[in-house]
This record gives C-alpha cells, sequence and structure tokens, in this order.
C-alpha cells in the first residue's frame, strides 16, 4: 500500500479510558498522528504514553473509546496489517541467544519488502556488535537494535519509546536523521522521549500527556506560544538568520533593551528545548494541583486535525 502524507491520519483515539485494578492508566486520551510526521507524546512516568501506545498497537484493550491504526481497529487487526506497524518498546523481549545481526536479519525475513540488513547494521553501527548475543549487549546497544527491527520492514506507522536512550551523542544523531528519513518517505513516527533536544529538532506535533489525558496538543512552538500567553499577554517571536556568532551578544542586548521599552520581556534561548522543557515543568505542576485539589487541568489544544 502506497504511504499517503495527504491522506486520512495513520492513527486517531478517541475517548480511551483503561484501568489497571484501581490505577486509572488512560482517562479519556484523544489524539491523531499524520503520515510524514513524527508525533512527541510528552509527559512524566506513568502518565499513560506507553499504555496509550499498547492500546495503539493491540497489545492493550481499552475499556472506554476506538482506536484506528492505518484505519483499522488494531485489537482485532490481521497478520498483514500488523506487518504494517512498527514497535519499538524499550526492553522489549529480544531473544537473548541470537546475536544481533542474526536477529536483525531474521526480522527482516518476515517482510515482503524489507530495507536492506547491512544499511542498517552500518548506520545504526550495529556492524560493530554483529557477532555479540542481545543478552550480552549494553543498553544502548540494545536500543539501536530494537529500533532497527522497529523499521526494518518499512512500516506505514511506528511507535518508538525511548529511541535515544542511552545513546551517545554520534549515535543519537544518526537515529535523528534516520527518524526524519522516516517522515519523508511518508511514514507516520509516533515517539515518547524525555529529552527535549529531540523534540524540539524532530517533532512536527506534540501531545503532552498527564494522568492518561492530553494536557496540550500542537506544534512545538504552538505549546509553547499557547502557554506563555495564557495570562492574556501575547507572545511576538522572530527568527533571526545568518548572525555572525562575534555580534550576537550586542545583537541579545540590543533586543532586550527594545523589549523593556515596552514593558515586555524577552526570552531567548538556543533552539527551543529549554522554553519547551519549562512549559512542561509548568503543565505538570498545574495538573498535579488540579489532582490535589480533585479537579481536571485545563488543556492546551490546537491543531488536532
Amino acid at each position: 500500500m502506497t504511504k499517503n502524507p495527504h491522506g486520512p491520519p495513520a492513527l486517531v483515539a478517541e475517548d480511551l479510558a483503561l484501568s489497571y485494578g484501581t490505577v486509572r492508566a488512560l482517562d479519556g486520551l484523544s489524539l491523531t498522528a499524520h503520515h510524514g510526521e513524527v508525533t512527541a507524546l510528552l509527559g512524566p512516568n506513568g502518565a499513560g504514553k506507553t499504555t496509550a501506545i499498547s492500546c495503539a498497537t493491540g497489545l492493550l484493550r481499552p475499556d472506554r473509546g476506538t482506536v484506528r491504526a492505518l484505519g483499522a481497529d488494531p485489537w482485532r487487526s490481521s497478520p498483514q496489517h500488523r506487518a504494517r506497524v512498527g514497535v519499538m518498546i524499550q526492553d522489549g523481549g529480544l531473544a537473548s541467544g541470537a546475536s544481533a545481526l542474526q536477529l536483525l536479519r531474521y526480522g527482516a525475513s518476515l517482510h515482503a519488502a524489507p530495507l536492506d540488513v547491512d544499511e542498517v547494521a552500518a548506520h545504526l553501527g550495529i556492524d560493530t556488535f554483529a557477532r555479540t548475543l542481545v543478552r550480552r549487549l549494553s543498553g544502548g546497544q540494545r536500543q539501536r537494535l530494537a529500533l532497527a527491527l522497529a523499521i526494518i520492514g518499512r512500516p506505514d506507522l511506528v511507535f518508538l519509546d525511548e529511541p535515544t536512550a542511552g545513546m551517545d551523542p554520534s549515535i543519537r544523531r544518526r537515529v535523528r536523521d534516520l527518524i526524519r528519513g522516516l517522515a519523508r518517505t511518508g511514514t507516520a513516527v509516533v515517539l515518547t522521549t524525555h529529552l527535549m533536544d529531540d523534540v524540539v529538532g524532530l517533532a512536527d506535533a506534540v501531545r503532552v500527556i498527564a494522568r492518561g489525558r492530553v494536557l496540550a496538543s500542537g506544534s512545538v512552538q504552538d505549546v509553547i506560544s499557547s502557554h506563555r500567553s495564557a495570562d492574556g499577554g501575547v507572545v511576538v517571536q522572530a527568527t533571526a538568520t545568518g548572525v555572525d556568532p562575534a555580534a550576537v551578544p550586542a545583537l541579545e542586548a540590543e533586543l532586550r533593551a527594545a523589549a523593556a521599552r515596552h514593558g515586555a520581556q524577552l526570552e531567548i534561548t538556543a533552539g527551543g528545548a529549554a522554553d519547551l522543557e519549562s512549559v512542561l515543568l509548568d503543565l505538570m505542576d498545574a495538573d498535579s494541583a488540579a489532582e490535589a485539589a480533585g479537579g481536571p487541568a485545563a488543556a492546551i489544544t490546537k491543531d488536532e486535525r
């Protein structure tokens, strides 16, 4: 099936609820993910991100709500449909008695038109530990192998749980390039991460999740701007390009002086990661306060499509 970046969403979840005994993991969660885009699910541990992915891949069945992955209910989908969905879950039960390359070649053999195993292994540096048994791999090496297995079948929709966790900076850059490449081919990429640099550099859309609900939704800039303007003020943003590094301090001083004349506060960051992290912390604090008061936190949602 041809990937269509302009067609219907690759993933649609509506009003999902799921409880583990008395613990409510999902509480009316709704989200979408589109072909050709990277959608980041952000939130603290226990927010419901992994549970949402498990429902979207048919590993769990929600108590309430609906999920459609590539147009089908993942709980009832056929093997052919499941082959179009890639999944990378941390410490996801890799066969420990096989070598890294053996396992990757076996994964490729399960698909009709897999990616080139040697190319994927070289790009992710798996070739450097190709003959090592999985049980002897480091955490970062396991992450690379799990990522390779998730994408080797050229999925139309892929879920990546903390794809760069435990990796050194050079490998992390390769992984980011690979994820961007997947999206460019029309694959819908849904990832979870605690690294804001990954989000700012990769994500087309962000869904902030806490207590099984979406607190904020939109592009990275949408989420930051909506939060910053929640007090009624207007956020004015500009991006300066082609600036001589030596001129940056003087430019920053002039901008701050201009903002002060208009009674405005100016925040200057290297790439947005600090801003996004600050917004996430604010949203989590507000949600915790709402939980203590027994009520829901206000949600920020933009362009959920």
